[in-house]
């Protein structure tokens, strides 16, 4: 996105056009979204065995495309993506199937967070390891069955029940519960909060931790059954007495939530993005179906309900892509940052989407309910799941109030 400058203002502002570079990576998603993506995760999402509907292959091959590793800077080896190109990418790839977008999206997220948060051993493990795989994918674990969306929105009295106790030898001891989290099943790394000083609020008594599959005590317990992005495992996970060694610690002891706030501001955008990029599936099926299907004598496009209907859906999933791209914009460049516009932007963006979903269906009738035989009843199971996925819609409304008043004089 160019950048140019408004002297009435004296701050640089967006103009919405991507760099070659982003555009590029578009062309190429897109094109990867539609010939590999969108018929491999019809053949994959409704395969009997849950952990067998992670489409490996696909992954490793966006691993040689260097979009697993976007988001690392070029001195890390990625590809020193930003925000922007990240929302770009995410859409892109959910336009072919939101499953695989966030396997990718959330692999993103954290190696961001570890990148910006770690140091000496912890980083030059995770960074060694996960460089060299290419089916080393990430999982962030904040959701418990107790406090859900809290961390979204958190009261002065919010305490992770999950907890970590530091022993005399240095070592932490974890025990807890998390759900729901994606990428869950399959993992490489997973970067887990806990609460490790319960006499503090949460942005003075949380620590982030590294841990990795087969650790003594951390079990994946169950792996979720879902009727929305099944083409990636989220799971439960129990941790009971498992030893954590000090280097494993991801940023200063009890500080680790104070970059929640910092997590945020970008999930959240490119949350709306992924949602947006299966809403502008549905979309462009319903339009393709609406010049072909003929109805009372002419193609449905013809008829001035369908034509208007069309029109809002097109309307409305560009002016939530302007929030999008905008707030992606802004959390790289404006000193003055409103940390209210990314849940703003994952809020206008998921309601966009289940409506584009719903019109989508409605221009297609009866056929848009036959198992397998139309496409875009998948588009409205997958964005349903981002009414919740990524913070509930009203925790994200709260935090933006919240966010609102805090800023008053």
């Amino acid at each position: 996105m160019a950048v140019t400058n408004d002297t009435r203002l004296g701050t640089p502002s967006p103009h919405f056009g991507l760099t070659p570079e982003i555009a590029e990576l578009r062309a190429h998603a897109r094109t990867f979204a539609i010939d590999k993506l969108r018929p491999r995760a019809a053949e994959f999402e409704w395969k009997g065995g849950i952990r067998d509907r992670v489409d490996w292959d696909l992954v490793e091959e966006v691993s040689s495309f260097g979009w697993r590793t976007y988001g690392l800077s070029r001195e890390d080896g990625g590809a020193g993506g930003s925000v922007l190109g990240i929302c770009v990418l995410i859409e892109e790839l959910a336009f072919g199937d939101m499953g695989f977008a966030v396997i990718i999206d959330q692999t993103l997220k954290v190696q961001r967070i570890i990148a910006r948060s770690a140091q000496g051993q912890v980083r030059s493990h995770f960074l060694k390891r996960f460089l060299a795989e290419p089916r080393n994918v990430l999982a962030i674990c904040f959701t418990e069955p107790d406090t859900s969306s809290d961390y979204v929105v958190p009261r002065s009295d919010f305490r992770f029940q999950s907890s970590a106790v530091l022993r005399e030898d240095g070592n932490w001891i974890l025990n807890g519960y998390k759900q729901y989290i994606s990428n869950g099943a399959d993992a490489g790394f997973y970067l887990v909060w806990a609460c490790t000083d319960p006499d503090q609020p949460a942005n003075l008594g949380t620590s982030g931790f590294l841990l990795e599959p087969g650790m003594p005590g951390f079990e994946v317990e169950k792996v979720h059954e879902k009727i929305a992005q099944r083409t990636i495992n989220n799971a439960a996970m129990r941790f009971t007495d498992v030893v954590i060694e000090p280097w494993r610690l991801v940023g200063p002891p009890h500080m680790g939530y104070g970059s929640v706030k910092d997590v945020l501001k970008e999930s959240a955008i490119e949350a709306g993005a992924t949602t947006l990029g299966t809403a502008r599936a549905a979309y462009e099926m319903a339009f393709a179906h609406a010049q072909q299907r003929v109805q009372g004598g002419r193609p449905l496009i013809e008829h001035a309900n369908i034509a208007c209907r069309l029109a809002e859906m097109y309307s409305e999933l560009e002016a939530a892509r302007s929030l999008i791209w905008r707030a992606a914009w802004a959390v790289e460049h404006d000193p003055d940052y409103d940390y209210a516009m990314g849940s703003a932007a994952k809020t206008v963006a998921a309601e966009v989407a289940v409506r584009t979903c719903l019109s989508a269906m409605e221009i297609h009738g009866g056929l848009s309910i036959m198992y397998q035989d139309c496409q875009v009843e998948k588009c409205l199971r997958d964005c349903v799941s981002f009414l919740h996925s990524d913070g509930a819609q009203d925790s994200h409304r709260l935090r933006i109030t919240n966010i609102l008043r805090e800023a008053q004089p």
